[in-house]
C-alpha cells in the first residue's frame, strides 16, 4: 500500500495480461472541498478506470485534474486505455504526496461495485483505498486507488 513507485508497473509484474478498462471520463463539479483544495480549482476532469490483471479487476481507480493540468499535460485527454501511471512516471520531476489510506465500508463498496459492473462480494472488513497527488511541472493529478479483493496488493495487506 505504501510503495511509492508506479502501481501500473507493480501490477504488470503480477500479471501476464495487464489492461485498463475505462469506465467514465467527465467534467466533475463541484469538487469536494478537500479535492478543490488539492487541485486549486472548483471543477475538474474525472477519469474512472478498472485495472485488470489476467482479465480480473484488481484495482478501481479515479484520477481528478484541473483544466490547467489538462493544458500543461495535453496527453491526459487522450489516454484511452493507457494507464495514467505510464504517463506520469515518465516525468523526471514527478513528485508524489504522502498516501492517505482508508477502508471502504460495505455500503460504499456496493455502490461502487454496481457502478463499475463488479460482481465480487465485499470483504467482511472492507477493501483498502489509498489517495495521493502526483505532480510534474504545472500538472497535478489527484489519484485514488481502491484495491479490490482479488488483487495481490489487497491480499498482501490482509495476510
Amino acid at each position: 500500500m505504501y510503495e511509492p513507485g508506479s502501481l501500473t508497473q507493480r501490477l504488470r509484474r503480477h500479471s501476464n495480461d495487464f489492461c485498463v478498462r475505462v469506465l467514465a471520463e467527465a467534467v466533475l463539479r463541484p469538487l469536494t472541498p478537500d479535492q478543490a483544495a488539492l487541485l486549486h480549482t472548483e471543477q475538474g476532469y474525472c477519469r474512472e478506470v478498472l485495472l485488470l490483471c489476467d482479465g480480473v479487476p484488481w484495482v478501481y481507480a479515479t484520477s481528478l485534474y484541473s483544466s490547467a493540468t489538462q493544458a500543461a499535460l495535453p496527453a491526459l485527454g487522450g489516454l484511452g486505455s493507457r494507464a495514467l501511471g505510464e504517463l506520469m512516471f515518465e516525468a523526471p520531476d514527478l513528485q508524489r504526496t504522502p498516501f492517505e489510506l482508508a477502508r471502504l465500508d460495505s455500503r460504499a463498496y456496493h455502490r461502487l461495485a454496481a457502478r463499475a459492473g463488479l460482481t465480487t462480494a465485499a470483504p467482511a472488513t472492507g477493501p483498502w483505498a489509498r489517495r495521493s497527488a502526483l505532480s510534474t511541472g504545472l500538472a497535478r493529478v489527484l489519484v485514488t486507488e481502491l484495491f479490490l479483493p482479488a488483487s495481490a496488493p489487497y491480499q498482501e495487506t490482509v495476510s
